[in-house]
């Protein structure tokens, strides 16, 4: 009877370990990907770096992070997710320290390609090690509700979390900072976490990891480099068609596979197929306004970044708090009606926004992005565990791998997409505005129009040798009017997503608690 109670207890240390290590993690890994953007000027003065450089500040760490996830989580299902985690968790710590001791771009940008790798090793097994332990599915909704929720935060503050850092100390801290939370991990989590593993896995489909992490990396590579460079640029043409030579590849070799690192029947699955949709969707509807809004109230209302930062709250906010909710209605409603009711939210937000971005304040504009962060925090706090409920749990870690993959690819879509629309709309209303104007922009119409969806309307203006007082005018409405049909774009994107969600997700493709699953093991 002893033996029967200590294993409760035991069960119940572990699932709670599990869920704290997971989620400070998430928290951790996410502020990563948003904080380091208002520290990008201050790398500039005292690196004494680029443009190009203090870009790749941000998308190395993004770029690996992405490219890895898949294979990393393959592995962890083979080798054991708390054992990836841990070491995941060990290597940041040294990349952080690496990071906050850089003396030059180089140094920075590869510190910040390793912390992505280990972000890679950490993500999928801890969304995995959840599935493993919180077998009951009231449980394991509230877990991942919660597990969502920690991503929020971390994407959501990571921006004012990363002022706050840098006004306190330096930017070196916002990669410093990470130390002491990984070893909080590593010593008061991980040791009380239990290991679980795929017993079907018995070897790394290394064909398949290589030709798909280097078709990821071309991918988001072109992504990242067509958002500056240009889509027509010959680079950017060149890696995306690698990209997809790359890909057709890894499809042809994974049908060969006896045990392949990414199982392809399952897109036979539509509640998969769902799966690996709604998190593009979901990054295309929420980081628009993330990253493109606070440039906007900067460039029409000469806003600090403080100031941006606080405008776009009512955005966050919610993001931060619902998931853990959605995760307890999950209990009561179905995930397919959840999510779709997210979906719509998100819809008719970018609908109102669309209307009133151009006022840049007041309550219709805070309720707009209420709703679409309300919405965005009921997706969030279902799209793990559906990721995950839809395969034995034994594979959870391809899965998680899988899921986190496509969310990471979604981010870089939107931030290069997002971006391209909004300078090709810009650039269009402004050609129109000047029609029969004095003013001539010549050849220089593309860089102008870029210059001016970053926010920087003044330098924009200087460039205009007569009629500055039309131009700016001009700038300003065209500025307005591309962010409002881009928000019209945001909110067709997110009810297509809330109808493919009616069509695609089912409740029988979903493994249930009533399915009998052998216990994850406590291992030293």
């Amino acid at each position: 009877m002893q033996n029967v109670k200590t294993k409760l207890i035991d069960r119940s240390e572990c699932k709670q370990a599990t869920l704290i290590g997971a989620c400070a993690a998430g928290i951790m890994l996410t502020i990563n990907i948003t904080s380091v953007g208002v520290a990008l000027d201050s790398i500039r003065q005292e690196l004494n770096a680029s443009f190009a450089q203090l870009q790749w500040v941000m998308n190395a760490y993004n770029l690996a992070f992405g490219a890895f996830l898949l294979s990393a989580g393959s592995m962890a299902d083979l080798w054991g997710r708390r054992r990836f985690f841990s070491i995941g968790i060990a290597l940041f710590i040294v990349a952080a320290l690496l990071s906050g001791l850089s003396q030059d771009p180089l140094m920075l940008n590869f510190s910040r390609s390793v912390a992505g790798i280990c972000g890679a090793l950490v993500l999928p097994s801890g969304s995995a090690l959840i599935a493993s332990v919180f077998r009951n599915d009231a449980e394991r909704a509230k877990a991942f509700g919660i597990f969502g929720a920690c991503l929020g935060i971390g994407l959501a503050f990571g921006t004012t979390i990363g002022g706050a850092i840098i006004t306190a100390w330096s930017w070196r801290w916002i990669f410093l900072i990470n130390i002491p939370i990984s070893l909080g991990v590593l010593i008061l989590a991980v040791p009380k976490m239990c290991e679980s593993k795929d017993p079907e896995a018995t070897s790394i489909d290394w064909l398949g990891l290589v030709s798909f992490s280097l078709s990821l990396f071309l991918l988001i590579y072109g992504l990242t480099n067509g958002s500056e460079a240009g889509w027509g640029n010959l680079q950017t043409l060149g890696t995306l068609l690698g990209a997809i030579v790359g890909f057709t590849l890894f499809i042809t070799l994974e049908r060969s596979q006896r045990y392949p690192m990414f199982d392809l029947e399952l897109f036979h699955n539509p509640t998969f197929v769902a799966a690996q949709i709604l998190p593009i969707i979901v990054a295309f509807v929420f980081l628009t306004p993330l990253v493109y809004l606070p440039l906007y109230f900067q460039g029409i209302n000469n806003y600090s970044p403080l100031q941006a930062g606080l405008a776009i709250l009512p955005l966050t906010i919610p993001v931060a708090g619902v998931p853990a909710l959605a995760g307890r209605l999950a209990n009561h409603f179905s995930v397919r009606a959840l999510v779709s009711v997210g979906l719509v939210l998100n819809g008719l937000g970018a609908l109102w926004l669309s209307r009133t971005v151009a006022e840049t304040e007041g309550i219709a504009l805070v309720s707009a992005l209420l709703i679409i962060g309300t919405g965005t925090g009921i997706v969030n706090g279902l799209l793990d565990n559906l990721a995950v409920s839809v395969v034995n749990p034994e594979h959870s870690g391809m899965a998680s791998g899988i899921f986190n993959t496509m969310r990471l690819t979604g981010d870089a879509i939107t931030i290069g997409g997002a971006g391209a629309i909004l300078t090709s709309l810009t650039q269009s209303r402004l050609s129109d505005l000047l029609w029969g104007t004095s003013v001539r922009l010549g050849s220089s119409t593309a860089q102008i129009a870029n210059q001016i969806a970053r926010g920087d309307i003044n330098g924009a203006a200087t460039t205009i040798s007569a009629g500055r007082e039309i131009f700016t005018k001009a700038a300003i409405e065209s500025y307005s009017s591309a962010y409002s049909n881009l928000f019209v774009i945001v909110a067709f994107v997110s009810l297509v997503g809330a109808l493919l969600t009616l069509i695609l997700v089912r409740s029988r493709d979903m493994f249930s608690s009533s399915i009998s699953q052998p216990e994850a093991s406590r291992q030293p």
